[in-house]
């Protein structure tokens, strides 16, 4: 599995994004054959995340929210991957023209991303929520 990841991230960083999406699924279909939902929530954040780039927001939506479920029935699951399976999950929702879905899970990814001390994705959650619904 390990291979099919780093095949599909040289992908992404190559900019072959229809391959890098293929990568992925595979992926996530190869630890969801092998019952890992860790990797699989990893590969299908990165699923979402691709098909969003690439105009397919059902799709981005379909494996995000999926890739929410897994980490949040996951115990011991670290709180920064529930809070990047919630960034690509909005990011969706904002694609499909639908802010106000996407707020609830840009201000809970953002309260996980201040509790990791990550600035950056703080930045990025309470950028969206302004741009979204004009509020915080």
């Amino acid at each position: 599995m390990g291979e099919l990841m780093a095949g599909a991230r040289l992908a992404r960083n190559e900019r072959r994004m229809d391959d890098a999406l293929l990568g992925y699924s595979q992926a996530a279909e190869l630890a969801r054959d092998n019952h890992n939902p860790t990797l699989l929530a990893h590969a299908l954040r990165h699923v979402s995340d691709i098909a969003r780039e690439m105009g397919r927001a059902e799709m981005a939506l379909a494996a995000g929210k999926e890739a929410v479920d897994l980490v949040r029935a996951t115990p011991g699951s670290p709180h920064l991957d529930l809070a990047n399976a919630l960034r690509v999950t909005a990011l969706a929702w904002q694609g499909l023209g639908k802010p106000a879905e996407a707020a609830p899970l840009w201000r809970e990814a953002r309260d996980l991303y201040t509790s990791a001390d990550i600035p950056a994705g703080v930045k990025e959650c309470e950028e969206n929520l302004v741009n979204a619904l004009g509020r915080g």
